[in-house]
């Protein structure tokens, strides 16, 4: 089996992860404790769970960085 072929379908599962739980957290109106989700709330939210996925890809892309260094 191709090795892109793999990568390619692993990111796609994980970016789809990402705009599924996106959606939920814009759409929920009550959050984990019980309370009401205003706009700044979802925003909040929202930003929290992109910077938590920009660091998964920054750990991603850096391991891919360090393997391709350390083959030359």
């Amino acid at each position: 089996m191709n090795l892109g072929f793999i990568k390619k379908t692993i990111m796609a599962f994980v970016v789809s992860i990402f705009l599924g739980m996106s959606v939920f957290l814009f759409f929920r109106k009550f959050d984990g404790s019980g309370a009401e989700n205003t706009a700044d709330v979802k925003l909040i939210s929202l930003a929290i769970w992109l910077g938590f996925y920009l660091l998964v890809l920054a750990i991603e892309y850096g391991v891919r960085f360090l393997t391709r260094i350390g083959k030359k």
